[in-house]
C-alpha cells in the first residue's frame, strides 16, 4: 500500500473510488465463460476467480495489467494531481477530489464508494483507519488483525470526532484498558477455531487452546506489546495533528 508521504496524517472529507467486481468485469469483457461465477457473493466470486487464475497462469498478469492501466486512465482523464491522491489501491484510490460523474464511466466504470468523514493514517504511513458518512469503520494495512483489537481501533477512529480534550481523555482510557484488562480474549490472536497465539512476558509468542484462554492469568501477558503494535502508530499521528 502506497500512502502519500506529503499529506497530513489526519484528513477530513475525502472520497473513495474503485472499480466494483473488477476482475469479474474484466473476465466477462474478455469473453470468458462467466456462467459459473457466483456474481452476488463476493467471497465465493473471488474464490472462483482465484481458481481460474491458478488454472490459467496467463490470466493473472492480464487482469493486473488491465486494472492498473484503467486506474491510470481515470487519473489522467480527471487530471488528478499526485498530491490529491491520498492512497492508491489495487483497483481504486482515495482522493481529496469529488470527481465529475461524466468522467468516471469510460470503459470499466469507476464507482464512488464512500465519502470518508475522517481518515487517520499511521505515523509510519503503512496503514489507515477511516470512518465514513454511514458511520462505518474500515481498517486497512494492519497485519494479524482480529476482532477484539479491531474494536479498539474502531473506538480510536471514532474518538477523532470528539473535541480535543475529550479525544485525549478517550485515548488514555483506551490505552489503560489495553494495558490493564483482565479479559484474556483481548490478547488472543485466533489462528484456528480451537487455537490462538498470545504474547507472554519472557516467552514471546506461544499458541494456546481456547480452553487454556479461559483460565489464563492476564498478568503474564505482554500487554505493552499489543499497544505498541496496534495502537501507538495511530496515537502518534493524533498527537502530531492535534497538539
Amino acid at each position: 500500500m502506497n500512502i502519500n508521504k506529503e499529506c497530513k496524517l489526519f484528513l477530513r472529507d475525502v472520497q473513495l473510488y474503485d472499480i466494483s467486481s473488477c476482475h469479474y468485469q474484466i473476465i466477462k469483457r474478455l469473453g470468458y465463460n462467466t456462467s459459473q461465477i457466483p456474481v452476488d457473493d463476493k467471497l465465493a466470486r473471488n474464490t472462483y476467480i482465484g481458481m481460474m487464475m491458478r488454472d490459467n497462469p496467463r490470466l493473472a498478469p492480464i487482469l493486473r495489467s488491465i486494472t492498473t492501466s484503467t486506474i491510470d486512465e481515470y487519473i489522467l482523464i480527471n487530471d488528478i494531481k499526485p498530491h490529491e491522491i491520498i492512497t492508491r489501491q489495487y483497483d481504486g484510490f482515495i482522493t481529496t477530489r469529488v470527481l465529475d460523474r461524466n468522467k468516471i464511466t469510460q470503459g470499466l466504470p469507476l464507482e464512488w464508494q464512500a465519502s470518508i468523514v475522517y481518515m487517520l493514517i499511521s505515523s509510519d504511513r503503512k496503514s489507515f483507519l477511516t470512518l465514513d458518512a454511514n458511520n462505518e469503520v474500515s481498517i486497512k494495512g494492519i497485519p494479524f488483525r482480529y476482532k477484539a483489537m479491531d474494536k479498539m481501533l474502531e473506538r480510536l477512529i471514532r474518538l477523532t470526532s470528539y473535541p480535543r480534550t475529550s479525544l485525549f481523555i478517550g485515548m488514555q482510557e483506551l490505552k489503560n484498558e489495553i494495558l490493564t484488562s483482565e479479559d484474556p480474549t483481548l490478547y488472543c490472536i485466533p489462528t484456528t477455531e480451537e487455537k490462538s497465539n498470545v504474547f507472554l512476558k519472557g516467552y514471546g509468542e506461544i499458541q494456546v487452546s481456547q480452553t487454556l484462554v479461559k483460565i489464563m492469568d492476564t498478568s503474564d501477558i505482554d500487554k505493552e506489546r499489543y499497544y505498541e503494535f496496534y495502537i501507538r502508530p495511530f496515537a502518534e499521528s493524533i498527537l502530531i495533528e492535534f497538539l
